[in-house]
């Protein structure tokens, strides 16, 4: 898993892929700190993350595009299948070397709430739920983008799949709000990644989203492992 994970952190930064991620990232997020916390004056940072909550939907397709789509479009990854490492481990190397992309581009925003604090007291303890829920949210649709890449060799079907996908996950705490069905309106509640950030975005850490969280990586982590398996097999 480690060699992988290497493997995966130098081809992100070897090409323009990695460095676009962080720099979109880190101008989108600047724009709404200067906006909502410097022009509009509020003190609490949780009003950049919940406004880019939709770049996500955008960028992480971005991220995850080329994570398996392109080795298997060039049959790289038929060196990868026929090699004695463990298939959950190669998954695994990947997710994580692309949750390490991903929390650089977050820890780069370290500085808002410290040129916040210098003028107005802050709640540190609600900042950090903040970092945490937020990157639990990312990790999530990371693993999500990173399953459907494992199911076709073009990239581009791979973006298009993974923010399609994305976006309707996206939709899911609007259409639980408009469905009159309660029952459907709940499945729809309880499908919506993003409206699990809420109680994060407040200060409290409730543990049913942290398990909603890790539990989606896991299944769509299990999902890429089985789909890799089959493609060894049919190898």
């Amino acid at each position: 898993m480690k060699a992988i994970f290497k493997k995966e952190m130098r081809s992100y930064f070897s090409s323009p892929l990695g460095y676009v991620f962080i720099a979109v990232f880190a101008m989108v997020s600047a724009f709404y700190f200067f906006y909502t916390n410097l022009i509009l004056r509020y003190a609490d940072i949780s009003y950049v993350f919940l406004n880019i909550i939709n770049l996500l939907v955008l960028i992480i397709p971005i991220l995850t595009m080329r994570i398996y789509s392109e080795e298997k479009n060039k049959k790289t990854d038929q060196l990868l299948l026929t090699s004695p490492i463990n298939v959950s481990s190669i998954v695994l190397g990947k997710l994580f070397a692309a949750f390490s992309v991903f929390g650089l581009a977050l820890l780069e925003t370290i500085i808002y709430p410290i040129i916040l604090s210098m003028y107005t007291q802050i709640t540190w303890s609600t900042v950090l739920t903040n970092y945490i829920g937020f990157f639990l949210m990312g990790a999530a649709l990371i693993s999500i983008g990173v399953f459907i890449s494992s199911l076709t060799e073009n990239v581009l079907i791979s973006a298009i799949g993974s923010f399609g996908v994305l976006f309707s996950i996206n939709l899911m705490n609007a259409l639980s709000n408009i469905l009159p069905n309660k029952f459907l309106s709940n499945i729809a509640d309880a499908m919506s990644v993003t409206t699990r950030f809420d109680d994060f975005s407040i200060g409290i850490i409730n543990i049913e989203n942290i398990v909603y969280y890790i539990s989606v990586v896991a299944i769509f982590a299990t999902l890429t492992v089985a789909q890799i398996e089959r493609r060894r097999w049919i190898k």
